[in-house]
């Protein structure tokens, strides 16, 4: 009996505990780390996992893939802040022990890795339907619509989801076929609200990515006929969507003979006509015929959302305020605020800055904010306060500190000081509650480790397929094509979420989903 349960135990062991982080990945940063000390004790409750431990530091591949932990190590050589330096490194420590620690698991039974892959899109799908009732049943701002995630984060989980159930659209289980489809056009449809201009790119570019990744399957099957008219309807959709934005809301603006502006309102108060400034709503000007002092009195008798200037959120009010009268066409003053009807008073009220926006779906409205930050940008040289133009600011800053520290990087604990310095040396306009880092995993790793560092880390990248220890090709490449297309506009690698991420799916497919011939590992286990 006793020797019944050992064998239960280890039988369940990783399934349970590799589950246990999958549910983490998703749901809890706690659980997250927790499982993964799960996962050592896992490791060494049995002889075989930990003959494969000391093993895994013999193994090109393992050693490839913590090289770049190893790079961040060496990096403290160099580093004056070590506390933020040991932060950092203790941040990036999955990359250096789930490597290790899944080597050491070695693979799983083929249907049990497949399980525990849709066990994750069943997570995602949960979290996503749950976010969803949340929203509608307590509407918050789009950027907050994911329940304990960042949208951007959750975007990725989404892409990797529908690469799976793709992926393993030939299981036979009738509970498969018949959900697979529903799941995936909810999971869009999530994805679609959700807003992530990065889960956008990430989306269409596999759009385009999946049928050379899966040829052979789609070639002999009626998709060949079915894919392309999707990726057209797709491309069509998206473009129509874009020009409908550009030509409805930024127009060239209407010519205006700025001599012959009005002096004063129809209240005798004298307008402000800014005629350098020409930000634009729908072609209009935003700062001519205005008269602030008489807007706000007018907008306060119409409205339960009342602006009071001694108020520190006044300014972004008085801003949505001139926006969306100045969509309208309307002059800022009393007048135009009293020619608003009562869904224009609540629209403002709920943040719109242009009267269209309500109408808009979540992709146009993405669009819209996409296009007036390059506006905002273009008209002020202002970035601040907007994610598409800070990061100009931010890869200009980065590219500054890498010209000073070419080779080796300013090191692992000196980014955040060295982005701060460069700031202040670049004389940037942003202000200081935006200046972040890169943005740009890439960057960021070549801010702190130099063209050295950035080396090791494409290595890494490259070893899966240099080595040729890949046992789902296909599977691998869309999981990687996903990673490193979210490495161009964010710092995955810098969160906890991010790292896990990479460091998870990473070493689950390369060492516990099996290959097609029943492994060694499996056959050591039986042995014992």
């Amino acid at each position: 009996m006793e020797v019944q349960k050992a064998n239960r135990f280890h039988q369940w062991k990783y399934p349970v505990v590799i589950g246990l982080m999958l549910t983490g990945l998703v749901f809890s940063k706690w659980l997250l780390s927790v499982s993964q000390f799960f996962l050592l004790f896992a490791v060494l409750s049995d002889k075989t996992s930990r003959k494969k431990l000391t093993e895994a530091f013999q193994s090109p591949l393992v050693l490839s893939l913590i090289s770049i932990y190893v790079m961040h190590l060496a990096g403290m050589l160099w580093t004056s802040d070590m506390k933020y330096g040991f932060k950092d490194l203790q941040n990036k420590l999955p990359m250096l022990a789930l490597p290790v620690l899944f080597y050491a698991a070695g693979p799983l039974k083929k249907n049990t890795s497949i399980h525990l892959l849709l066990f994750f899109t069943f997570n995602v799908f949960l979290l996503s339907a749950v976010s969803l009732m949340n929203y509608y049943l307590s509407p918050e701002t789009t950027k907050h619509i994911v329940i304990g995630q960042s949208h951007i984060r959750f975007s990725l989980l989404i892409c990797l989801s529908i690469i799976i159930l793709i992926h393993f659209s030939d299981l036979k289980y009738k509970w498969y076929i018949y959900t697979i489809i529903p799941v995936i056009a909810f999971l869009l449809f999530f994805l679609f609200i959700l807003e992530s201009f990065t889960g956008y790119v990430v989306l269409v570019f596999l759009l385009f990515a999946l049928p050379l990744i899966y040829y052979d399957f789609i070639r002999k099957r009626k998709w060949r006929f079915i894919l392309p008219l999707i990726m057209l309807a797709v491309f069509t959709l998206a473009l129509t969507g874009f020009l409908n934005v550009k030509n409805s809301c930024f127009p060239k603006p209407k010519e205006s003979n700025f001599s012959t502006l009005p002096k004063q309102t129809i209240n005798g108060n004298y307008y402000i006509h800014d005629t350098i400034s020409l930000l634009s709503e729908n072609g209009y000007y935003m700062y001519i015929n205005l008269s602030v002092p008489e807007m706000i009195p007018a907008w306060n008798n119409r409205s339960k959302l009342k602006i009071d200037e001694s108020d520190s959120t006044s300014a972004e009010r008085i801003n949505i305020l001139t926006r969306y009268l100045t969509s309208k066409g309307l002059s800022k003053d009393s007048a135009g605020v009293m020619q608003l009807s009562k869904k224009d008073i609540k629209n403002i009220e709920q943040g719109y800055s242009n009267y269209l926006l309500p109408d808009f779906d979540p992709y146009r409205k993405r669009i819209y904010r996409f296009l007036w930050e390059l506006h905002y940008y273009n008209m002020t040289g202002d970035p601040s306060g907007h994610s598409l133009t800070q990061r100009f600011e931010y890869w200009i800053t980065a590219a500054s500190i890498i010209q000073q520290h070419p080779a080796f990087g300013c090191g692992t604990g000196d980014i955040n000081n060295a982005f701060k310095q460069q700031y202040q040396k670049n004389n940037s306009k942003l202000k200081k509650e935006y200046r972040l880092r890169s943005h740009n995993q890439f960057l960021s790793i070549t801010v702190a480790l130099g063209f050295a560092g950035l080396l090791v880390f494409v290595f890494s990248l490259a070893a899966p397929f240099l080595f040729r220890k890949i046992p789902d090709y296909k599977l691998y490449l869309g999981f990687i094509f996903i990673f490193l297309l979210s490495l161009l506009n964010e710092d995955t690698l810098e969160t906890q979420v991010g790292v896990t991420f990479y460091a998870l799916f990473n070493s689950f497919l390369l060492f516990i989903l099996p290959n097609k011939n029943k492994s060694e590992n499996e056959k050591a286990r039986a042995e014992n």
